[in-house]
């Protein structure tokens, strides 16, 4: 019995021993858990940005037209001028003598003109009757014709030197913003060469820019109209360099006639009303120019969106399986990304917890609710 006893030991022991060897199965792997957005249509206004450089309406070098020294600056350099105020004056003196003296040879040439002219009249009456020869009378028609023509020739001399006097008063040609002054009371100017200040005019303001000519083409065959046509749809809106926006819609005024061949581009040029001449020339401005029209787009946000050597990609989940999908995005609406190419409307975008998952595993996933438009363009 003893030795029965110990066999049956023996072998408990063993099956105790071969149990413990058997470790319990592992539990299921816990999957990543994610949440995800609806890949869905939305109306929205399209848009399209380009960066554009601002421009003066009217930009000019002020220059006198006659020789002499300056003797009054009448303006605040960097102030807003009024057309028709007065900016620079020359020294008149020499100037109101040669008007003096070209008044005095229009008094002579005109006596001289009045004697022929009674003279000739008085002819006209002698030769009826023969009392003066026909030679005689030849002479006081050319004396009348000839003082008549010294007459016309003083006459447009004293224009000419009224018109240099008024050149020594030099006038704002139009309202606008005039720089700092070149010159300095006493210098002498040089007709039609001393640049003496520039004056810009800021109402309205130019704002041109560049459009991509498939840009072009493509509006023009979706609207089935011309350039000029389909700008006049089109609202323009500027944002400024600090990333606020500029208050005022401009229109598209300008288009150029042909694309430039180097760049591929067309020269486009937008005006703005500048009411309260904000726009300065010389600014890099961001030009967005919305259509006339919604449209319905995809949209998906913009933090769903990864980028890698291949391109631009997002993560979904289908039948709660990550998959990769490559994309091609259009223009940005506040947070959200417009789909071209890549996706469909209901496809389920991963939009938290990226850094969790890679292609091919299995996930949980929470439905994220979209924002209204407005909220996301905010």
């Amino acid at each position: 019995m003893s030795s029965v006893y110990r066999a049956s030991f023996l072998v408990a022991t063993l099956l105790t021993i071969a149990a413990c060897d058997q470790a319990p199965p592992p539990p299921p792997p816990v999957k990543p858990a994610v949440t995800v957005r609806q890949v869905e249509l939305r109306e929205v206004v399209p848009t399209r940005e380009f960066v554009g450089r601002s421009e003066a309406t009217q930009d000019i070098v002020i220059k006198s037209k006659v020789r002499g020294n300056l003797i009054t600056k009448a303006f605040e350099e960097g102030s807003v001028v009024n057309e028709g105020d007065l900016l620079f004056e020359i020294d008149p003196e020499q100037y109101e003598a040669a008007v003096k003296s070209a008044q005095a040879i229009v008094s002579q040439a005109r006596a001289a003109f009045d004697t022929a002219v009674l003279n000739f009249n008085r002819g006209d009456e002698l030769i009826k009757d023969n009392f003066i020869s026909r030679s005689d009378y030849d002479t006081l028609l050319s004396n009348k014709l000839q003082t008549e023509a010294a007459l016309t020739s003083a006459r447009a001399e004293l224009n000419k030197a009224e018109l240099e006097l008024s050149y020594t008063e030099i006038h704002a040609p139009f309202s606008g913003r005039i720089s700092r002054a070149e010159v300095f009371t006493g210098d002498l100017i040089s007709a039609d060469q001393t640049e003496l200040a520039s004056l810009v005019q800021l109402k309205p303001a130019w704002v041109s820019f560049q459009i991509p000519e498939k840009a072009v083409v493509s509006a023009q065959r979706l609207k089935g109209q011309t350039a000029e046509q389909v700008f006049d749809d089109l609202t323009v809106r500027l944002r400024f360099p600090d990333g606020t926006m500029f208050d005022e819609a401009g229109v598209l005024d300008y288009a150029s006639n042909r694309v430039d061949a180097a760049t591929g581009t067309l020269s486009v040029r937008a005006r703005f009303p500048n009411e309260e001449e904000l726009i300065v020339p010389g600014l890099y401005l961001t030009v967005i120019i919305e259509a006339a029209e919604q449209e319905s787009v995809l949209v998906i946000p913009q933090r769903s969106v990864q980028e890698d050597q291949q391109g631009r990609y997002v993560l979904v989940v289908q039948d709660g399986v990550v998959k990769r999908k490559n994309v091609e995005l259009g223009e940005r609406y506040g947070i959200d990304w417009q789909v071209e190419k890549g996706l469909d409307e209901g496809d389920m975008v991963i939009v938290d917890g990226l850094q969790r998952v890679r292609i091919g595993v299995e996930v949980d996933y929470t439905e994220e609710t979209a924002r209204p438009f407005e909220e996301s363009a905010s």
